[in-house]
Formats: C-alpha cells, structure tokens, sequence
C-alpha cells in the first residue's frame, strides 16, 4: 500500500482502506447494538399479547397505582354495544378518547398519545403509548446505534495520522535534503524516488540549483579573474613606487608619469568592474527617458575622435534613423562608446570605423563596422566573457567591455551580437539590438 509512487494515489488507498475497514467494525458494533435492543421489542410485543389474551382486559377491576407503570401500553376494545367508554381495556385509570382507524394521536391529562386504531369483527380495538416513552426509546435506540461508531473514531483518527505521517515520509526526506543546500553544496535532489505530484516541484529546483551552480562558478572565477587583474598593477605601482623613491632627481619625473599611468589604469579597471556590478544586478531605471539614438551616437563618437586620431583610424557615421529608445541616456552611451572604443583600439592603424543606427519592426539597432584584421571564430566564443582578450592586437584593456554592454543590454530585453563582416571585407560588425516600447 505505501509503495505507490504517487502521494495522491498512496493516501487514498491508505484512508479507503482505513474507511472499509472501520466500517466493517461499525457494522459489526450496530449489528450486536441492534440485537440486544431487539430483546426489548420482544418484551413489548409480549405486555401487548399479555394485555389481549383471554380475560385480561376486565375493566371492572382497577389497577393499583403501584401495579401501573407509566410505559405501559394501553389497550382498549368497544364492543358494539359500549358507548364512549370501552367496555374493555387494559388499564382502568387511562380512557383515551376513541380515536380514527389507523395512525393518530390523542390527549389525556396534557400527555400525548400515539394511537393504532382498528375495526374488529363486532370489536373496535384501540392500542396506545406515551409519545414521551416512544421519544425516549427513540434516543435510547439511537444512542446505541451510534455508540460503536463513537468508539471506534478515536481508532480512526489514530490510525490515520500514522497513515498519513507515513505516506508523508518522502517529503521530510526531501525537506531535510534541500536544508543541505548552500553554495558549498550545490547538488541536485534525487527526483527518482519522489512522488509523482513533485516531480515537477524537484526538477525546477534542480534546474534553479543548476542555475546558481553556474552563477556561483562565475563569481568565483570573476573574483578570481578580478584579483589577478589588479594585483599585476598594484605590484608594478609599488615597483614604480620603489625605484621613484630611489631615482635621481633627473628621471624622477618620467618615473612619476608611468607611476601616474598605472594609477590611472588601476582606477579604469576598478570603475569598470563597479560598472560591471551595476550592470548585472540592473538599476533601479528611475531616470528612465525617451532618448534619440542619433544624437546619442554623434555625442559617443566627438568623445571618441581624439582617441581615434591618435591611432590613425577614421570613424563617421553610415545611416542615422531618427528614433528614440525608453531608456537610461547613461545606460545606452556607456553600451555605445564600449563598442566604439573596442573597434578603434582593434581595427589597426588607417582603419574605419562605421556607426550606424537602424529602425526595424519592433526594434532598434546600433552597429559599429570595422575594416580591421578581423576576429577569429574561437575568440568569438568567448569575446563576451568577463577580462577576455582577443589575440589580435597587443592592446592592454581590461576585457570588461562587452561583458557591461551585454549585461546592461539585458536589462533592457535587448542584446548584443558580435560577427564576422558578411560583404567578403575583413572586419568585425558589433549590434546592439533593443525592443522599441
């Protein structure tokens, strides 16, 4: 019985077969109940056959008050001759009036009276009891009936929290096995040996733990990742920081310039990891606004035009739609400018680079072309993971950028997609792609 996979199916079986079975006792019980009062029927069937056999009911010879008892039955027979009072009956001190043939009820000194009353021959026979005597026998018979049922309930209710406690195992199982779970010990439930009913309720949670696994294992390495990224110029400014405290006064100032380098990368880095942060949890978009992408991106590339003259690279723009995007301004120029600056720091030396921002049914789209030396298909598979760099170009970022973009890009409902330039010209195409609301 408790080997049934389904919870559903294992209580009901228990609990039918509880119910059968305390039935089967609560009949058994009645049966018995019902034979011992069925003695008592036979002594009432025997006063009536006592009070109509031959010459008992002289109505000449009164009753004694202590001859009388109150649940006696009262018989009563007129003869064709009698007139109100019957000239026979079985109890002298109680004359009912005669009433209809067949079932009613009379009054005798305030007392009610059920009566069976039929015709006879030349006879008209009258047989009365007390309604008070009938009740009480009533609750009497009914309190018996009902008396092995209430015996057996406390059984019933016993048995059942056991059933229940038992059928109900597997939960605390589970219960006691999902307790475990923390982000030492992210293994999944065995949903194997559950219940039916939550077998679904387990594999989301399986697939909820194997979500914060991956989750969990990002972190870790992104820490990791994070710890060897500034340790490498922590430990080149305190080196900067040694050999300035023992350089000559006259190559004191280019040693405080590199040192002023490394500082002003170490603090890139640390504000594109907060950047970072920001962008995975995903702001509180308060400051949400209609914002015009072609302004926006003729802002991101004036910002960007001396870094591009400096390496050689000319940037302009291919196709301006005029369309606004629901959107944090800081949001969409930081995913922009990302985007931008990766194509003029890996495009090379006379390269171009082409924004261009397109409208399309249901969403808008911002694409940064380059003509550079291109990607290769294994970096592409990696280009949006956090602190990589592609092998293309000896540049020193710090591999956060499309790791921001991207994640700022989902808070939106939008993406960021990175290909190989379709038109045979080597080069990268960057698109960031949003809904319109």
């Amino acid at each position: 019985m408790f080997g049934a996979t389904s919870l559903h199916r294992r209580l009901s079986i228990a609990v039918a077969v509880l119910a059968a079975f305390v039935g089967v006792l609560g009949a058994f019980g009645t049966f018995l109940v019902v034979s011992s009062l069925a003695t008592e029927f036979d002594s009432s069937l025997r006063d009536v056959a006592a009070h109509v056999r031959s010459g008992a009911l002289d109505g000449t010879a009164p009753r004694t008050a202590a001859a009388r008892r109150p649940e006696d039955l009262v018989v009563q027979i007129w003869s064709a001759a009698d007139g109100v009072r019957p000239s026979k009956l079985s109890d002298p001190n109680v004359i009912l009036p005669k009433g209809a043939p067949g079932f009613s009820s009379v009054s005798f000194e305030g007392e009610r009276w059920d009566v069976f009353a039929l015709q006879a021959a030349n006879e008209y026979i009258q047989i009365a009891e007390l309604r008070s005597v009938r009740t009480r026998n009533a609750i009497r018979v009914a309190f018996w009936t009902l008396l092995p049922v209430l015996a057996l309930l406390p059984l019933l209710v016993l048995t059942i929290v056991i059933t229940v406690r038992m059928s109900l195992r597997p939960l605390d199982r589970i219960g006691r096995r999902t307790a475990q779970i923390d982000l030492n010990n992210l293994q999944a439930l065995d949903a194997k040996a559950a219940p039916d009913e939550l077998r679904p309720f387990l594999d989301s949670i399986n697939r909820m733990i194997e979500r914060l696994s991956v989750l969990v294992n990002a972190e870790r390495q992104f820490i990791a990742n994070a710890a060897h990224e500034l340790r490498s110029p922590l430990s080149a400014m305190q080196l900067q920081m040694d050999n300035l405290r023992n350089a000559p006064v006259a190559e004191r100032e280019e040693r405080l310039d590199a040192l002023q380098r490394g500082i002003w990368r170490t603090s890139s880095l640390v504000s594109q990891l907060l950047g970072l942060a920001r962008a995975e949890i995903g702001g509180t978009m308060k400051s949400l606004g209609d914002v015009p992408l072609p302004q926006l991106v003729s802002d991101v590339i004036a910002d960007l035009l001396p870094l591009a003259a400096d390496r050689g690279v000319d940037v302009g723009v291919l196709v301006l739609d005029k369309v606004s995007v629901r959107a944090v301004e800081a949001d969409l120029r930081v995913m922009t400018k990302n985007l931008v600056d990766n194509a003029i720091r890996y495009a090379g030396t006379d390269a171009r680079v082409d924004v261009s921002v397109y409208q399309r049914p249901g969403k808008v789209l911002i694409e940064v072309m380059d003509n550079g030396p291109g990607i290769t298909n294994a970096d592409l598979e990696h280009v949006f993971e956090r602190f990589f760099r592609a092998g293309v170009s000896d540049e020193q970022g710090s591999g956060l950028g499309l790791s921001i973009s991207q994640a700022l890009a989902a808070n939106y409902g939008g993406r960021v997609v990175l290909s190989k330039r379709a038109d045979g010209v080597s080069g990268v195409v960057a698109t960031i792609e949003l809904p319109l609301k």
